[in-house]
């Protein structure tokens, strides 16, 4: 049950993010003590060798709502973002990027229908003709998400124009009933998620936001597209399995 008094929980997976975390943790905390939310920061430390953890640690000692969730070894963002969820006390529970992509502000786009439409999971989107791509990604990079999309759409779940935006905020409930099912481990876990969330009758919301590219992406340009399919293909043959 959410903790009544937390209104947002805010998970962040975080990987050697020693240069971007504090600035992004501080934007964070100015934006709802601005407006007067009650909330939570979550930053799940997935094996950081660069002393990721220990900046996190020192904010949590001035910052009370900040807490770290500390990994010995690099399991990938989907097992981070699962820790973090399972450990979140609030209503609404927004998984974010550590470098800000999509700005912190944005979460009122996706709060919206979740408030007022009743949907139970709004996803942030930069593929809708209303999206705000201030910086693109590389035109490789944008063919292979592109493809990928296609990919997602023919073996695992349709509908959605982009599945992979780290911008994605669910009621208590619904974090729990996906994340204690969700079991990949690397960046197809967005995929995983939006299917279960599917086969359990959950209302999904794609909302466009505006999204910055960030250079220092750590999304292999070879390596990563080639375990994000086996691990689609895996989606695929569970959801195929449980028809």
């Amino acid at each position: 049950m959410a903790d009544e008094s937390i209104r947002i929980s805010v998970v962040i997976p975080a990987y050697n993010e020693r240069l971007r975390i504090k600035d992004s943790l501080k934007r964070i905390v100015s934006y709802f003590e601005q407006n007067r939310i009650r909330y939570e920061i979550i930053v799940v430390d997935d094996g950081s060798t660069d002393g990721t953890a220990r900046i996190v640690e020192a904010m949590a000692r001035r910052v009370e709502v900040i807490r770290l969730v500390k990994g010995s070894t690099n399991r990938g963002k989907g097992h981070a973002v699962r820790r973090g969820m399972m450990t979140a006390h609030g209503d609404y529970i927004l998984m974010t990027d550590a470098d800000l992509s999509t700005p912190i502000e944005e979460i009122e786009k996706l709060l919206s229908p979740i408030d007022t439409g009743g949907y139970d999971i709004a996803i942030g989107s930069r593929a809708l003709p209303q999206s705000d791509v201030r910086v693109r990604q590389s035109m490789l990079r944008e063919r292979l998400g592109k493809f990928f999309n296609v990919l997602v759409r023919v073996l695992a779940v349709r509908g959605f124009r982009d599945t992979q935006c780290g911008f994605k905020c669910f009621t208590a409930r619904a974090a729990r009933a996906i994340f204690t099912r969700q079991t990949i481990g690397g960046f197809c876990f967005d995929v995983e998620v939006l299917t279960i969330a599917r086969a359990l009758g959950l209302s999904i919301r794609e909302v466009p936001v505006a999204w910055v590219n960030s250079p220092e992406s750590r999304v292999h340009i070879i390596r990563e597209p080639i375990r994000m399919f086996v691990d689609l293909l895996r989606i695929a043959l569970r959801k195929f399995a449980d028809a």
